[in-house]
């Protein structure tokens, strides 16, 4: 006598739930995965970012100044301060200066109002210049940033550095 079966017993519909949970486990634990990895990258891109674009922009400037205002600069000290003496667009004698103010580097040109060079978030927690000077004519600028960026669990340091030549100073 053959027995028809229809449907399924009790134990293989058992064997397929649990089947089933551990993939859906194995699925939304790589999701999670994925989601933390791409946070991290987010993170630390747009701590790369706008570190770079601040230091690049401080080594432009000094790169193109003519002289660096030591009254008007804090340097070996965080935060730091580094006025240069310049000319603007037009040749016209003018000052820039970089500075830290709560975790934002900004830069103010003449008597302009400041700019933030950093973005909202990256927190810069250390800024620092040193003068060099190496004989009478030459003169650089080395910068130390450090910079950190926040993320909803997770915190990521990094340190900056950089040095530019004033113009014909070498």
């Amino acid at each position: 006598m053959k027995k028809n079966s229809l449907g399924s017993s009790l134990l293989e519909t058992l064997i397929y739930v649990a089947i089933l949970g551990m993939v859906a486990v194995f699925a939304v634990s790589s999701i999670l995965a994925m989601m933390k990895s791409y946070s991290s990258v987010k993170m630390s891109r747009d701590l790369n970012f706008s570190s770079s674009v601040a230091m690049e922009r401080m080594a432009n400037e000094i790169r193109l100044a003519n002289n660096i205002d030591d009254a008007g600069s804090i340097f070996s000290a965080s935060p730091g301060k580094l006025k240069l003496n310049t000319e603007d667009g037009s040749g016209l004698a003018t000052t820039i200066e970089f500075f830290l103010s709560g975790t934002g580097i900004f830069v103010k040109e003449g008597s302009g109002a400041s700019e933030a060079l950093t973005a909202s978030s990256t927190d810069i927690t250390s800024l620092i210049f040193n003068k060099i000077t190496s004989s009478a004519v030459s003169k650089a600028v080395k910068i130390n940033l450090t910079a950190k960026a926040k993320g909803s669990r997770m915190e990521r340091t990094e340190n900056f550095y950089n040095t530019a030549i004033l113009r014909e100073s070498y």
